[in-house]
């Protein structure tokens, strides 16, 4: 079997000329000092050869992540940064950073690099034979986790079907956080979507009609740097968006 980068080199070869003019790869992030270099790196070296830009959205982080990205942007032209002085939060950064975004097609992919930047290829490949949201899914032949204990994946399983149950929602992997979609499509429906949920692909997904939804594998690795953001506080958030997605969906349906 071919190493997952190989073949993403060989994605990206099929792609070039294709209706995808501009990648925007976009990546929240809060004292993410230590990742964004590799980050940067393996972002660039996956997407050689494909017109793509990277824009880190920083919410002021206090250890100076920000001044690592300014750092790192005199060498690698393709990077930006959206520093956010006033705004906080995850779903918020995102919508941000595919607002500003240059690209005609957008990518969210965390921060941590416990996203595989090796499928990014194929995310773009399917939105190219019209998909109009691709998601990283964990939970399909293909995909899974490494280092989690019983206990997380429990979290993780209840959280997942909450959403499928709650919003109907098909995706196999609706907790994910990796996705990438048309900008066309999400300033569409920008004002519709709530950012202050921590999970914003629950946001945009129940927004988009589900035909057009793909879903990719890759294996979900451990944290390299860094501190989780989950929290009992994050817990709650979540199960208050799914409710409030919920709520709004059964004030639209007749």
């Amino acid at each position: 079997m071919k190493p997952l980068l190989d073949v993403a080199r060989e994605q990206v070869s099929t792609i070039r000329a294709g209706r995808v003019r501009l990648l925007s790869v976009v990546s929240p992030t809060l004292n993410e000092v230590e990742n964004i270099e590799p980050l940067v790196r393996q972002l660039s070296d996956v997407l050689t050869g494909l017109p793509h830009e990277i824009l880190i959205v920083d919410d002021d982080s206090p250890d100076q992540t920000w001044r690592r990205v300014e750092e790192l942007a005199a060498s690698v032209g393709q990077l930006r940064l959206l520093r956010r002085f006033q705004s906080r939060g995850l779903g918020s950064a995102v919508m941000d950073g595919f607002a500003a975004a240059s690209g005609d097609a957008v990518a969210c992919i965390d921060s941590d690099l416990q996203h595989d930047p090796a499928i990014l290829p194929q995310m773009v490949a399917e939105l190219e034979r019209g998909a109009t949201l691709v998601v990283g899914s964990r939970y399909m032949p293909g995909g899974g986790t490494t280092g989690w204990n019983r206990l997380r994946r429990l979290e993780s399983l209840c959280a997942t079907q909450l959403a499928r149950a709650c919003l109907g929602i098909r995706l196999r992997d609706p907790m994910s956080g990796y996705f990438a979609m048309w900008k066309s499509d999400f300033m569409r429906i920008r004002e519709r979507v709530d950012g202050r949920g921590f999970k914003i692909l629950l946001e945009i997904a129940a927004q988009l009609p589900p035909t057009g939804v793909r879903e990719v594998p890759y294996w979900f690795g451990p944290r390299q740097h860094g501190k989780s953001k989950l929290s009992s506080r994050v817990v709650l958030q979540y199960v208050a968006q799914v409710g409030r997605l919920r709520n709004s969906r059964d004030r639209v349906t007749p």
